[in-house]
């Protein structure tokens, strides 16, 4: 159908269809083809729905963390491999380097990437400790059925994300709910003895 077709079906101005169209052609839903020719000039420009699958549609990915935590919790060492798998995607996925000492490096660190997948931190820091309060979980309805899977996928991350920015010199500890409405992240620095 032509830009003029189009609008005349949906009653809008044809410049305004003609830009929801062009926005169809750049999300890849739609294309433009030359028309048949009506005489002199350049055919007009016709558009036609692409035939594939709409990468912009709807997702599913509760079902698959469901469907994924399931299999690993009713594998023997799930717990071991849920944070494995959270460490790995902690090295995988470094965040950009912040300056300033190792348990400052640490802290940003956690905030931030835990921050960019809306689990709502907040930080505090005495001395040579460090707490980050996580107000929210984006899998708490998984948490009921899958918890030790989910909590310890956030552990390898917490272990991950702190060993990336700091190394070896800082410790942390995720602790699940240890009030109903958080977790807590707890990062103390190493002496050089522990270390």
């Amino acid at each position: 159908m032509t830009a003029q077709q189009v609008a005349d079906e949906v009653g809008w101005p044809v410049e305004t269809t003609r830009l929801h169209l062009e926005e169809l052609v750049g999300a890849q839903l739609a294309e433009r083809v030359p028309g048949a020719p009506r005489g002199r000039g350049r055919p007009p420009m016709t558009y036609r729905a692409t035939i594939g699958m709409d990468t912009t549609g709807p997702t599913q990915y509760r079902l698959l963390a469901g469907l994924l935590a399931r299999t690993l919790r009713d594998r023997p060492n799930s717990r071991a491999l849920a944070r494995d798998a959270g460490q790995a995607w902690a090295f995988e996925h470094p965040t950009d380097a912040v300056d300033g000492a190792p348990l400052t490096r640490a802290t940003t660190a956690l905030t931030s990437r835990f921050g960019a997948h809306e689990f709502a931190p907040t930080a505090t820091r005495t001395g040579d400790r460090a707490d980050i309060t996580l107000w929210h979980c984006p899998f708490l309805d998984l948490i009921a059925d899958y918890g030790d899977v989910i909590c310890s996928l956030h552990d390898g991350m917490v272990d991950g994300i702190t060993r990336v920015a700091a190394g070896t010199s800082v410790t942390a500890h995720l602790t699940a709910f240890p009030r109903p409405d958080s977790c807590r992240i707890t990062l103390t620095r190493r002496t050089r003895r522990e270390q």
